[in-house]
């Protein structure tokens, strides 16, 4: 899973994200591979990774890791962005996320390097 970490993370083609094609639900994400879209659903589980290169935060759709529908990644560079760590922000939220869809080792993914592309759907979790 590092390798695949690691190959991800130097392959970034464009730092802005594209305009969204479509609005579809993390549960269909795997049909659109290479699309702009707005993926939306439930963060089952959310988790940052200081130990892994990158730096990386997991926002797993649907399911926790390993079994998750959909990924967002936020690199560590990314995470001064946000004001509050953004796997307590959206952890248990319905969420919308913006970008084009990649695929890593088959989950399908977003890179996510600005808040403007995550939408919470729902209040915070009580």
């Amino acid at each position: 899973m590092i390798g695949g970490l690691i190959l991800s993370r130097i392959h970034r083609p464009d730092s802005s994200p594209p305009e969204p094609e479509i609005r579809i639900e993390a549960t269909e994400a795997d049909n659109y591979i290479g699309t702009a879209a707005e993926v939306c659903g439930e963060i089952a589980s959310a988790r940052y990774l200081p130990q892994i290169g990158g730096e990386p935060t997991f926002l797993n759709f649907g399911q926790p890791d390993p079994n998750q529908l959909f990924t967002a990644v936020i690199w560590g560079e990314d995470r001064n962005k946000w004001r509050n760590p953004p796997e307590e922000i959206y952890r248990n939220r319905e969420v919308c996320v913006s970008g084009r869809i990649e695929s890593h080792e088959g989950t399908p993914q977003i890179i996510i390097d600005h808040p403007g592309q995550i939408k919470a759907k729902n209040s915070l979790p009580k």
